[in-house]
């Protein structure tokens, strides 16, 4: 057989595979299943499963747990300890025990009961994920195109034998666990594939960047609405970098902000109730952490379109803790040290645009905005601004140290008590750098502005 006649009929048989076994929906009726065992060394007194049902359930000191449930559908599950998921595949009726150390569970687990071939392939898949990743990311994302995608599709091929291989040695899968796999794989595939043009442009702002035209074709055979795909760990990670792909990258256009540009494409896009539900609910909750004022020109769209209840009343609390912070709102005061000793309040720079960059020297995204913040200041010095870095390092010699051997420009104060600091709950921070814009009155004009590398900021 000629070598491109081969490729072809190979290309064909993966996308039949694919496809025919998607549309295998097996139907389960409702039994009682039990998930049990013991992870020692956690700090949480609460473990979760999530999946099709969302529990909690206490741990005992030893690290002893037993969850019992009603399910009705077979899938990939996720056990959460603390931030740690532990993916279980579990098939209603199922008793299954799980064992290890917190600190190693997600590669080292141990389990017992049914459907343990299938569960210790997930532990040996993690591992395997984890070891096929890219040591440099910054290398990885700067490749160019073709270079990028042959070693994406390198990895892939990797998982994929390996579990062949895998199911050769220690018997076949269940048939719902080999056709979720083989979707996992596609679905984790197309996330590190849609990551790659903000990366690229991220790590290379001097360069100038274009997709080809054909970049996207991985995304034509992929099913983007399904709800029995959301018991794959990998599809809701797909879509919601699907919606950021598609507005950054697609014809989308339009003077809106992006989270009202994917709230729009989503009612457009998607007929699956239960995945519009996730993705309306995920697009307010991103906006709402990273753009409150644009959240609360969604909310009258988002409290008609919603159909979880839930959902609906866990949105709108967020709006009303975040309202605070909204354009406009008078910001909340703060008052710190500067380098010289002198304490800095926030009434003191009224009559200037503030621009506040809350920052630590041991933050690796915080150091990376620091040149463009200084190109930001050299080219705004004749604007009537003031640029204020606001530092939680518990550590001041070592910002002491940073700010004047990098001889950084504008004021500077340190944050006391670190994460437990007034700015930190008055501006709801969970993470940094965090930027701000205090308008000459005192009131905020954005709680959560551009960073300084932002095609954005000037404007």
């Amino acid at each position: 057989m000629p070598k491109y006649t081969y490729l072809a009929f190979l290309l064909l048989f993966v996308s039949f595979l694919f496809f025919s076994c998607k549309e295998q929906h097996k139907i389960y009726r409702q039994a009682t299943t039990i998930i049990e065992g013991q992870i020692t060394s956690a700090n949480s007194n609460i473990i979760s499963l999530y999946g099709d049902v969302d529990i909690k359930s206490p741990m005992n000191q030893d690290g002893k747990f037993r969850i019992s449930t009603e399910l009705n559908k077979a899938g990939i599950y996720s056990l959460l300890v603390e931030t740690q998921p532990i993916y279980v595949f579990i098939v209603p009726g199922d008793k299954i025990s799980i064992t290890g150390d917190i600190r190693t569970i997600a590669t080292e687990a141990k389990f017992d009961g049914d459907h343990v071939n299938e569960n210790n392939y997930l532990v040996r898949f993690e591992s395997l994920k984890l070891e096929t990743q890219p040591e440099n990311l910054d290398s990885f994302f700067t490749q160019q195109e073709d270079d990028f995608i042959a070693t994406v599709e390198s990895r892939t091929t990797k998982l994929n034998t390996d579990q062949q291989e895998y199911q050769k040695k220690n018997g076949l899968f269940d048939g719902v666990f080999a056709d979720m796999l083989v979707h996992e794989i596609v679905y984790d595939e197309a996330v590190v594939k849609m990551n790659y043009p903000s990366y690229f442009k991220y790590l290379n702002p001097e360069k100038s960047f274009k997709l080809s035209d054909t970049y996207d074709s991985f995304l034509q055979n992929i099913d983007t609405d399904s709800e029995s795909n959301l018991m794959i760990p990998s599809y809701k990670k797909f879509l919601l970098m699907y919606l950021e792909f598609k507005i950054q990258n697609s014809s989308i256009s339009g003077a809106n902000p992006a989270y009202i540009k994917k709230f729009n494409f989503v009612q457009k896009s998607f007929q699956n109730k239960k995945v519009k539900e996730i993705l309306f609910y995920e697009v307010m909750k991103q906006s709402i952490n990273e753009s409150i004022n644009d959240a609360e020109l969604l909310i009258s769209d988002y409290n008609k379109l919603q159909t979880n209840e839930v959902y609906l009343a866990e949105i709108n609390d967020m709006i009303n803790k975040w309202s605070i912070l909204l354009k406009g709102k008078k910001a909340p005061h703060f008052s710190y040290k500067a380098l010289n000793g002198k304490t800095v309040r926030i009434e003191d720079l009224l009559g200037k645009v503030v621009y506040i960059d809350v920052w630590a020297t041991w933050c690796v995204p915080c150091l990376r905005e620091l040149p463009f913040l200084e190109k930001l200041q050299e080219d705004l010095k004749n604007n009537d601004m003031t640029f204020l870095s606001i530092s939680i390092d518990n550590d001041q010699v070592a910002w002491r140290s940073m700010v004047k051997n990098k001889k950084m420009k504008g004021i500077h104060l340190i944050a006391e008590n670190d994460w437990k600091s007034n700015i930190v709950a008055d501006y709801l921070i969970t993470d940094i750098p965090r930027f701000i814009i205090i308008g000459r009155d005192g009131n905020i004009i954005n709680s959560n502005a551009p960073r300084p590398s932002s095609e954005k900021i000037r404007s």
